[in-house]
């Protein structure tokens, strides 16, 4: 019996942060979703506005990162979700290129300024394709401009800890390979890796 009551007291204990996460992401989303539907928005795909907001901020908890875009103006919603798709990859990239370049200064001081920025391009290039298949949309906010015809979207996307280490962890040594540098690089880029490279692209 004792037994029995330690483990349901375990798993109380386990189960008591996830309650209030979700305490808190549920808040959380009520209000993101009234001030959105004050601006005019309505959730793009089917269900509950509210819910789908929970259910994206439960799993940024979790430790999934959150990328963010929008477009405005655009003649149609499937425009206009495209392009907040590929701003938000483009603007991604560019957080990562920065720790690349700051990277590549300092550990690949034997290369000249157009071996490196060459190998930063293609970096960025890259990571963009490898990206695509990683970035999932988590819910797409649309508004109507009646006066112009036009619409507005807001794309929130998702990418987990794997997925964002598989991405950069390609993108990295396909760039080595193309730009020659595989060889002498190779354990450098794994150990950019594993010293939070990630992490810092996520925190900038």
């Amino acid at each position: 019996m004792k037994k029995i009551l330690f483990i349901l007291a375990a798993v109380l204990v386990a189960v008591a942060p996830v309650s209030a996460q979700s305490k808190a992401a549920l808040k959380s989303a009520k209000k993101s979703a009234k001030v959105a539907q004050a601006e005019g928005y309505t959730l793009l795909e089917s269900g509950d506005m509210v819910y789908r907001m929970a259910q994206h901020l439960q799993k940024v908890y979790d430790g999934y990162e959150e990328i963010t875009a929008t477009a405005e103006g655009k003649r149609s919603t499937n425009l206009a979700k495209s392009i907040a798709r590929n701003n938000a990859l483009n603007e991604y990239a560019e957080k990562a290129r920065s720790i690349v370049k700051g990277r590549v200064a300092s550990d690949m001081s034997d290369l000249n300024d157009v071996q490196k920025e060459n190998f930063v391009a293609a970096y960025e290039r890259l990571v963009l394709s490898e990206l695509k298949g990683e970035v999932k949309t988590s819910y797409t906010l649309v508004r109507e401009n009646k006066k112009t015809n036009t619409y507005d979207v807001k794309l929130v996307c998702l990418i987990d800890a794997e997925g964002a280490h598989k991405a950069h962890l390609n993108a990295l040594n396909r760039a080595a390979e193309e730009q020659k540098l595989a060889q002498q690089y190779g354990s450098n880029i794994s150990n950019w890796i594993q010293e939070g490279f990630l992490n810092n692209v996520t925190a900038q």
